[in-house]
């Protein structure tokens, strides 16, 4: 079922409830509201996301290092290794067997985007689209040769 027409149900019920027991109804609606801000707080999957043709551009890599050592570095490391800190657990981003929240370029984006388990923030307020992209040319620039962007 669709956010929207989930939303427009409980919308309804909340709307047409006739109820005397202002605690039942007050209880009912406090469920339905939570259920339903927890459905459109809900980051968007990887593959809601669509692929970019940043993502294998070396101008792209270049303009997205700036970005990464702007909001990154602190918790990445300026080269992507990840410095150790007993705050959390930063990933190797040099290394895509360590990511854990997939490797493919979309997945990288809304990992950045709407930020991934407890220790990786999301970054959707703090970066546009396009610099979410261009990070995640940065990032597959610095781990293997052979996931490195290729065109100019």
């Amino acid at each position: 079922m669709a956010r929207g027409s989930v939303l427009s149900f409980f919308y309804e019920i909340l709307r047409t409830r006739n109820d005397n027991s202002m605690h039942m109804a007050f209880g009912l609606r406090t469920v339905i509201l939570t259920i339903a801000a927890s459905m459109l707080a809900a980051p968007l999957s990887a593959q809601d996301t669509p692929a970019s043709p940043l993502a294998n551009s070396k101008a792209a890599a270049k303009a997205g290092k700036a970005t990464y050592l702007r909001l990154c570095q602190y918790c990445h490391g300026a080269d992507g290794k990840a410095l150790e800190n007993i705050d959390f657990e930063a990933t190797n981003l040099t290394d895509p067997s360590r990511y854990k929240h997939g490797t493919e370029a979309a997945q990288i984006f809304n990992s950045i985007k709407n930020g991934a388990g407890d220790d990786m923030l999301p970054f959707k307020d703090k970066a546009t689209d396009e610099q979410i992209w261009q990070l995640v040319a940065f990032i597959l620039s610095i781990g293997p040769e052979e996931r490195r962007p290729q065109q100019d």
